[in-house]
């Protein structure tokens, strides 16, 4: 958060610097689609625990990227777009999916689910997650070169988890058998988030955006939230297209997920550069 708040700072700093600019042509069309790919360093954890006959047994936390040896730096795809349909409202959408996989021995004796998996045993680890974002946005300030506005939207989340490999699983019975366990658990969640969002005109051809956006709740069954910001400089070199390129951090914390007899937590984050080409009509 303090990152973010940081980029807000110098951002609204900025915009206090660009008052002789107007915005670019291309900036100001109803409809703007930005398509690209971001360089993202990850920070993955999580843990799932079962309950059988109304005792937890808790699972290991395991850092997927320690442990299992999936990538820190990995690449994706993203899309952006957002859809002005008056003076100061906008329609906004986005869409991000990461895969990632990795396999290693294991080092410390890995309890998830029902299967435990011992030392020295290959596991195979995913952690993939998809985002699609839906939102509204309100300039509440709009002047020639600088836009400060409010937004209100759903972050919907996908994340699927899983662990392969030899394992001693104990079933609902009681019994007890070795063999080899495919353990996953899928989050399928919305997430409403609320943020600032603000734009100023660097010069004829450039422009810059920042935006930050968090929410948390907690209900019987979930208890987590988001936080996510990024900052971005566009460069219009004709009126309809442009390139761009910035940063984006991403974070969530996923305190309890309850899912009939198993408890899912994680907190996984992400942050990186991003480049993208921007159509503008």
């Amino acid at each position: 958060m303090k990152r973010i708040l940081s980029l807000t700072v110098l951002t609204l700093g900025l915009s206090l610097s660009a008052s002789g600019a107007d915005f670019p042509e291309g900036a100001v069309k109803p409809f703007q689609f930005n398509l690209g790919g971001s360089w993202n360093s990850f920070d993955t954890q999580a843990r799932l625990d079962v309950t059988r006959g109304g005792v937890v047994t808790a699972g290991t936390t395991v850092d997927f990227e320690k442990l299992l040896d999936i990538p820190v730096m990995d690449q994706n795809f993203i899309v952006t777009g957002q859809w002005r349909f008056s003076r100061v409202s906008y329609v906004q959408a986005g869409f991000q999916s990461m895969k990632r996989a990795g396999t290693r021995l294991a080092t410390e004796e890995i309890r998830w689910d029902d299967a435990t998996y011992g030392v020295g045993v290959q596991i195979d680890g995913n952690f993939d997650s998809t985002e699609v974002y839906l939102g509204y946005r309100w300039d509440a300030f709009k002047a020639d070169n600088v836009k400060l506005g409010m937004t209100i939207g759903v972050s919907y989340y996908e994340i699927a988890s899983g662990l392969l490999g030899a394992a001693t699983v104990t079933y609902p019975d009681g019994s007890v058998k070795s063999e080899m366990a495919s353990k996953g658990f899928e989050v399928k969640l919305p997430v409403p988030v609320i943020g600032l969002v603000g734009e100023g005109a660097i010069s004829s051809q450039f422009t810059f955006n920042f935006y930050a956006r968090a929410l948390f709740i907690n209900t019987g069954d979930f208890s987590g939230g988001t936080v996510a910001g990024g900052i971005t400089f566009k460069w219009y070199f004709m009126e309809n297209l442009g390139l761009g390129a910035g940063a984006d951090i991403t974070s969530l914390q996923i305190k309890k997920y309850v899912d009939d007899q198993n408890t899912w937590s994680a907190r996984y984050s992400f942050s990186g550069p991003k480049l993208f080409v921007i159509a503008a009509f």
